[in-house]
């Protein structure tokens, strides 16, 4: 009993190193200006989100607040220090949208042939399976502006297919996965 015991746990403790080696990487993208010195940005102001976020309240939503807090840890841990508009070097602006998919998938898994007893008849086919699934696809921009011009210097984009049910420690450590990937990919930083 004690080596059914074992072989279950092995199995069990390998099927665990497999998935959490199959942990995916944050689906992240990013453009830039060419020729912009992104190396000598020491201040940086996040330009706030409109303030009537949602139809009769004030204020941003918990998820843009701990995406402010997340872009503002990772600026000030490179060295950066948030001034007012009017001071900074570059301005960060982000913005979140939700967009609801359906994922269509069809299988060709079945060949089948047979005869009829009865009628003598031969025959075959084949049998599909369709597989529909709906979900919904976050999204979440980060832009650097250029204050002296105004113009976009840096644009990341990430991308997530969101979960109906996460706890809030999980929602922290995805926005913060996010934001960090999405930052190591500004150039000279």
């Amino acid at each position: 009993m004690k080596r059914v015991t074992r072989c279950w746990t092995l199995m069990l403790a390998s099927l665990m190193l497999i998935l959490t080696g199959c942990a995916s990487t944050p689906k992240v993208d990013s453009d830039y200006a060419e020729g912009f010195n992104f190396a000598h940005l020491k201040s940086f102001h996040l330009v706030p989100i409109n303030n009537s976020t949602y139809t009769g309240q004030p204020g941003a939503s918990l998820t843009e607040q701990r995406i402010e807090q997340s872009i503002k840890s990772y600026l000030t841990n490179r060295g950066m220090t948030e001034v007012p508009a009017d001071q900074a070097e570059i301005l960060v602006s982000y913005h979140v949208t939700t967009q609801d998919k359906t994922q269509i998938r069809s299988y060709n898994n079945q060949f089948s042939y047979g005869r009829s007893y009865y009628n003598r008849a031969w025959g075959y086919g084949w049998g599909n399976d369709i597989d529909v699934r709906q979900f919904t696809e976050g999204q979440l921009l980060i832009d650097l502006v250029n204050p002296a011009t105004n113009n976009v210097v840096w644009r990341g984009i990430g991308t997530k297919r969101l979960k109906r049910s996460t706890t809030q420690d999980e929602r922290i450590d995805t926005i913060n996965e996010y934001v960090n990937a999405m930052f190591m990919q500004v150039p000279s930083w």
